[in-house]
């Protein structure tokens, strides 16, 4: 099933996200198997940091 518009923007949206919080610059591989391993270990590294920041009342921002 062809992607409409309106996914094809949230893919891209998404994609901004990753490259603005999980600071992923380029990727390791070009196989769908490197790329959300890659993903996946700086979802886990933000959230890991946002719950310290969360335990420990840090003001500062994660960026």
């Amino acid at each position: 099933m062809p992607f409409g518009y309106k996914q094809r923007w949230q893919v891209e949206l998404f994609f901004k996200w990753i490259k603005q919080n999980l600071k992923i610059k380029s990727f390791l591989d070009t196989s769908q198997n490197a790329v959300m391993t890659q993903i996946w270990v700086a979802m886990c590294v933000y959230l890991l940091l946002a719950y310290l920041k969360f335990c420990n009342q840090v003001e500062a921002s994660l960026q």
